[in-house]
């Protein structure tokens, strides 16, 4: 018999929804993995307003000082449930929010230009409601 084949169909049969979970990213999946951070966060320079609904997450952040802004929806769900990671593509550029749910009142913030060199990267509090 041909054992050899029978373990690597085994072993590639076993791993092929890893590879699968980890090629394509799934919004709905990640809707049942992840709490997702929601309300206001801000530091000095920035405010950041994040919201789920209607199976969307949204993005919402404005600069204090110049008070240019920009909304976004649709984000892809990384990461893991201690460290969750949301990001936001918008004509090349990157936005993504990384949040530790054991500490809920923090995110960072991280927006990146099309040539992926990070222009943004700050840690936002929550702001008290």
């Amino acid at each position: 018999m041909k054992y050899k084949a029978i373990i690597l169909a085994a072993i590639l049969g076993i791993s092929t929804p890893a590879i699968i979970d980890i090629a394509i990213p799934n919004t709905a999946m990640a809707v049942q993995k992840f709490d997702y951070p929601a309300g206001e966060f801000s530091d000095k320079d920035w405010i950041v307003t994040l919201a789920f609904s209607n199976n969307s997450y949204s993005y919402y952040g404005e600069n204090r000082k110049s008070n240019s802004n920009i909304n976004l929806s649709g984000a892809v769900a990384s990461g893991n449930k201690q460290r969750q990671v949301y990001t936001w593509n918008n004509n090349g550029m990157k936005y993504q929010v990384t949040w530790k749910p054991s500490d809920p009142k923090f995110i960072r913030v991280q927006v990146a230009n099309p040539k992926g060199k990070v222009i943004l990267n700050r840690v936002l509090k929550a702001v008290k409601n």
